[in-house]
């Protein structure tokens, strides 16, 4: 539960932070900009699932759309360090969230191991009961 209530907050973050820097403006025409939102709408998509590898995948890929549309001119150099602001700031919540996920994992993995002894240990404890009797 915790780790679909993270992955939709990064997911509406993602939405929020790189949406602002890739509406279409003065600066840019619509076409440019929807391009740009379809990288980001699949950034948030994989982010809301959990996908981490795929959210990166996704970010490194709208970093390479933004800047291609940088060097076509598409894009102001102001409104590309927007998007890449956003996207610094996007790969930090990913990178916690991957965090959490993977220590999330290893307590999970460390408390079924823990029951998993205590289990063999009460098991041979009954047995040399069993054995005294």
């Amino acid at each position: 539960m915790t780790r679909r209530i993270s992955a939709a907050l990064t997911g509406g973050a993602l939405v929020v932070g790189l949406l602002a820097g890739c509406v279409p403006g003065s600066s840019y025409d619509a076409d440019t900009a929807a391009q740009l939102q379809q990288h980001v709408l699949a950034v948030s998509d994989a982010s809301a699932a959990g996908d981490w590898a795929t959210t990166r995948t996704r970010l490194l890929e709208l970093e390479a759309s933004a800047s291609t549309a940088l060097a076509r001119g598409e894009i102001t150099q102001q409104r590309f360090d927007a998007i890449m602001s956003a996207l610094a700031l996007v790969r930090a919540d990913v990178d916690a969230a991957i965090a959490a996920a993977e220590q999330a994992a290893a307590e999970q993995a460390a408390a079924e191991e823990a029951a998993r002894r205590a289990a063999e240990d009460k098991r041979d404890r009954d047995e040399d009961d069993d054995d005294d009797d």
